[in-house]
């Protein structure tokens, strides 16, 4: 019995945690981390403010919290992207269309984790999970380096460059336009213009000449 008791308090405890971070979330996808406070979070979640702080001790422990969990579901996203597609050229321009149209969606989200300036602990987080950006695109980098397709070179450093290219092509655009005009993202002409261009530079800087589509 104490058994089920402890198990259905662990359920519960999850639970409260996880609609913590989906409020949490929606401020941030909405303004920012800069828009994130723990009253708003109780608010929004019906519960006390004292509550929020069992689950994150201070609003950096829960800006990091919101960071890892959206970071760590784009990141799958575009580890499955193109994953079925014929070859890794193919795989490689997915992963790369996965990623800027997921951060053209929500301008604000993809400027919040890639850009917004932000304190030290999420700053580190930030980096830490750069690394990560970079291991996604290096296993593709390296399938194409062994079907002959890609030009050898240092798949973690090149992997690297890609991501800070699409972080800086992508994400500041947007959150200039975004602050002008918040329907930019899904309304503006130019934004298809955008990607391909941006995939065409990726992909020159990894591909043989003569495997160029």
């Amino acid at each position: 019995m104490a058994y089920r008791a402890t198990e259905f308090t662990e359920q519960r405890k999850a639970q409260t945690r996880a609609r913590l971070l989906k409020e949490a979330k929606k401020l941030v996808s909405a303004g920012g981390f800069r828009s994130l406070s723990i009253a708003e979070v109780a608010r929004r979640s019906a519960i006390a403010t004292g509550t929020v702080y069992r689950y994150f001790p201070s609003k950096s422990e829960l800006c990091v919290a919101v960071f890892e969990a959206a970071t760590q579901r784009e990141i799958e996203a575009v580890s499955h992207a193109g994953l079925d597609a014929g070859d890794a050229v193919q795989q490689l321009q997915q992963a790369l269309e996965c990623f800027i149209q997921r951060a053209m969606r929500n301008p604000n989200l993809a400027y919040a984790l890639i850009a917004e300036p932000v304190d030290p602990e999420l700053e580190q987080t930030r980096l830490n999970y750069r690394a990560q950006w970079a291991e996604v695109f290096a296993q593709r980098l390296e399938q194409g380096m062994q079907q002959g397709v890609f030009i050898s070179q240092p798949a973690t450093l090149c992997a690297t460059a890609l991501v800070g290219a699409m972080a800086e092509t992508v994400i500041l655009p947007l959150q200039q336009a975004r602050s002008q005009n918040p329907t930019y993202a899904t309304n503006h002409p130019l934004n298809q213009d955008h990607c391909l261009h941006i995939i065409a530079f990726c992909l020159r800087a990894v591909v043989k000449p003569e495997n160029h589509r």
